[in-house]
């Protein structure tokens, strides 16, 4: 998967959970450059928008969430949270010990998927592993689904009242999202 894929799946989540048409501004797009320089997973970012939307949504205010920055405290505190949990509860970071985190991925996964998750062990650079991860993944994903699961996948979800231009890339990962979801399969992070 491309690096840009990062930014993309972000943005095409954010236009998802508005349910209308959407592109992001400039200050979006520093903020995603920010989370991605900072090492901050595509898990977290993705878990914290939905926090905020979900919030919103029980809130009663159902206020208009029209910029990504309402999310950017979300993505912080989650952040922080669980880095502090993955420390606390290993005693390492992921730079230090990625090891442990993809032998369980691969223990989840069919060759040759589970083998190339393994040798990623090698790799020192936690933001190199996530891109590999998302990238295999993909591949996976692509390898499971027939025609027709993804015809039916694509009814299930609804990009209708999007924009065009961010329709496909949003249908794309709510596409992927579910088809983890029907083959129970991990999302490929270290940071899970």
């Amino acid at each position: 998967m491309a690096s840009d894929d990062y930014f993309l799946e972000i943005e095409a989540h954010f236009a998802f959970r508005r349910q209308t048409p959407f592109i992001l501004s400039a200050k979006d797009w520093v903020l995603m450059q920010r989370w991605r320089a900072e090492g901050i997973p595509l898990p977290i970012v993705i878990e914290a928008i939905d926090t905020v939307f979900e919030k919103n949504e029980t809130s009663g205010r159902r206020k208009v969430i029209s910029s990504l920055s309402y999310c950017r405290h979300a993505v912080k505190e989650l952040w922080d949270a669980r880095r502090d949990l993955y420390v606390g509860g290993s005693e390492t970071t992921p730079e230090a010990s990625p090891e442990a985190r993809l032998e369980e991925l691969a223990q989840r996964l069919e060759e040759p998927f589970a083998s190339r998750v393994r040798e990623l062990a090698r790799e020192r650079s936690v933001p190199r592993i996530e891109e590999r991860l998302m990238e295999i993944e993909r591949e996976l994903i692509e390898s499971l689904v027939t025609p027709q699961d993804l015809e039916a996948l694509r009814l299930e979800v609804d990009v209708s009242k999007l924009d065009p231009k961010i329709r496909a890339r949003t249908e794309e990962a709510n596409l992927r999202r579910r088809i983890r979801e029907k083959f129970n399969l991990p999302r490929l992070t270290l940071f899970g």
